[in-house]
């Protein structure tokens, strides 16, 4: 469906894993911002509830919105957690 983790995780490895990563290949950040990495579908999940509040509620994530990360993405990660956050889909 459309709120799939596969759909998820597309937008996160477009708008999130240059930073949050082990190697992040962001100029700026060469350690993942508060150690959190999204390498892992498991943390991904495991960090649903920081996800909806910094790229969904606040929108202070992506930093400054250096990734351009679109309203259309930040609905769906938030349809996505409030449906369970599940990544077995």
């Amino acid at each position: 469906g459309a709120h799939s983790f596969v759909a998820v995780r597309d937008v996160i490895q477009r708008r999130c894993i240059q930073c949050h990563a082990a190697h992040p290949t962001d100029t700026q950040f060469t350690v993942a911002p508060a150690g959190v990495m999204f390498d892992q579908p498991e943390v991904i999940q495991r960090m649903a509830a920081r996800i909806k509040e910094r790229a969904v509620v606040s929108k202070t994530m992506p930093f400054g919105n250096k990734t351009n990360m679109t309203d259309e993405e930040r609905a769906l990660l938030g349809a996505w957690i409030d449906q369970g956050a599940k990544i077995d889909q």
